[in-house]
Order: C-alpha cells, then structure tokens, then sequence
C-alpha cells in the first residue's frame, strides 16, 4: 500500500474499495439536531450541535392542518411530544404551537422558519452552515409547496440557497422538487442502495444512505461511483465510533448521527492529527474491523432494507 500527497490531501493507492482514497474529513451532520444529548428536532437541539461546532444540521419535516411546515420526525405526535394524533389533523395555531416535548428539558416544537431563523444568522452562515431537511415519503405531496411559499418568504436571503439541501425519499417527489427547488441541492434518502443507483444517482446531487447499504463491496463500488459523477455521499446514523472511523475510510462526504462532539472528535480532531503514516494504519485497520459473522448479519439487514423500500415506497 503506498501513500501519496495530492492537492493537499492524502491518498492511499490500492486500496479496497477505490484505488484511490483521499484523507479528507466528513462533515459532521447533527442527526435531529444534538439529538443524544437535547429532545430531537427542537431549536436547543439545533443550537447546541451549532455550539459544539457541527458541520451541517438534519431534521424532518411535516405539513399542519392549517399549512404550517413543523419540524417533526413522525407523522403523529405522542411519540416526541405532548400531543396526540397526526400532525395534518391539527392545525399549528391554537394546537401543536402549545406543545412540548416529552424528553427534558421540555421545549416546544419548531417551524421549519424558525431554523431558517438561525440559519441566516450572520455567525452561521459564516461557517458555511447548511442543513438536509428530510421529507418523508409519507407526506403530502403538498408539503413541497409549503416549503416553496416559505423560501419565497425568506428569498431576500440568497445564503439558503447554498444553506438548504431537501432530501426526498419517492419518486412521487422527484420531479416536482426540481420544479420548485430550482438552484437548491436535492438529495436522495431511502433504505435501498438499488434504487439510489437506478433512480436518483443521475439526478440528484446528493446520496443518502444506512450503514448496511454501504458497507460492503457493493456500498464500496457506489461510493466510488458516485464520487465519479461528482456527488456527495451521507451515511445515517452513525453513533457506533468504529462506524465513524469507517466512514471516513470510505471517504465519505457527510456522517449523520446524534452525538456530536463523539463525531467531531472521531471523524474530524484525531485524522487531522495523524502524520501520514497513522493515516495509512489508521485506514488499514477501519477497513479490516467486519468479520464473517458481522458481513453475513449486514448483508440480511441491505436485503432486509431493500425490500421495506420495496414494499412501503415502492422503488
């Protein structure tokens, strides 16, 4: 195995899965915010991961009954908060907007505004912050449109279009997101690394992907492949630290989980402090960490995975 310097970068010839990887640092991507340490998808969660120096944000987001875009994972709300029932049966105003979470401490539930909100802040947007904000395949279609009335709101602030990256999960939402989303990035999120390839991989700028989709000879092709074409590839959720230490052996673009300073500490502080030899090890052991019994149980999960994405997405 050599090690060669390049364009201010490390790379390590012959090496599986490419011939080539690159030394380069992922983006830290707070999964719901600092998810594993504040309630999920909540404004502390947000500011907090932006505290402890994130490279990007995540959430979810779901349509009201009266239009309102909520930042909320699931489509009902006793999970996270203290309401009840679907969140397009209650209107925002005079319902969702007198909720709490249900994890300490108890906080209200956001509006897709109020991250932009923080999103233009001139200190975030000075770091080059951006957020994926994912939007379920089992939204309404209408949601899209929600989303394009309120960029309209905040257009004056041309950062959001370097800033926000709309991941969609159906082809029910490819075609229009890229009529509405025009100059905004698009990224594919789904279970299936089959049809991120067949489906998204030449139309999106953006790959989005589990761990079991990626981790083996397969995952490793795609990764290469999609790099080839000039695209970014995320992983999700990434809270294991040998599954970080491999994510940035796969030269991956972004890793997505909710402890972030676990993330930046593992993914970002020790490989920028390696001399090229550590590097070298360093890669050499990440890759070499699966044994038999760990490739045969991922394998079930990719097969398991694809047909979820089959049966209840359709691709």
């Amino acid at each position: 195995m050599t090690l060669l310097y390049r364009n201010n970068q490390y790379q390590v010839m012959g090496l599986a899965p490419t011939s080539t990887l690159e030394k380069k640092i992922p983006d830290v991507i707070a999964h719901r915010g600092y998810s594993g340490k504040y309630p999920e998808n909540t404004l502390i969660s947000y500011e907090e991961a932006l505290r402890a120096n994130t490279t990007a944000l995540e959430g979810d987001i779901r349509l009201s009954k009266d239009g309102e875009v909520v930042i909320m994972h699931d489509l009902t709300l006793q999970r996270t908060s203290t309401g009840n029932g679907a969140v397009f049966d209650h209107n925002w105003v005079g319902y969702i907007d007198g909720l709490f979470t249900k994890t300490e401490p108890p906080q209200p539930i956001p509006r897709l505004k109020d991250v932009f909100d923080i999103l233009i802040r001139p200190d975030v947007v000075a770091k080059n912050t951006y957020m994926i904000v994912d939007i379920k395949f089992d939204n309404q279609l209408e949601i899209l449109d929600a989303v394009q009335v309120l960029l309209e709101e905040y257009k004056a602030h041309t950062s959001l279009r370097k800033q926000l990256v709309f991941g969609i999960w159906d082809l029910r939402f490819l075609e229009r997101a890229k009529q509405l989303f025009i100059g905004y990035q698009l990224c594919f999120i789904g279970l299936s690394l089959g049809a991120a390839r067949k489906h998204f991989l030449h139309e999106l700028d953006n790959i989005s992907l589990p761990y079991a989709a990626l981790v083996d000879q397969e995952g490793q092709d795609f990764i290469k492949e999609a790099h080839s074409l000039g695209k970014r590839v995320f992983c999700w959720t990434i809270n294991n630290i040998e599954q970080m230490h491999q994510c940035v052996a796969w030269g991956l673009d972004g890793v997505i989980g909710d402890n972030v300073d676990t993330l930046i500490e593992n993914v970002r502080t020790t490989v920028n402090a390696m001399s090229p030899e550590e590097f070298e090890k360093y890669v050499e052991a990440s890759n070499n960490l699966m044994g038999k019994r760990s490739r045969l149980y991922y394998y079930i999960i990719k097969k398991s995975m694809s047909l979820i994405s089959w049966k209840f997405i359709g691709i």
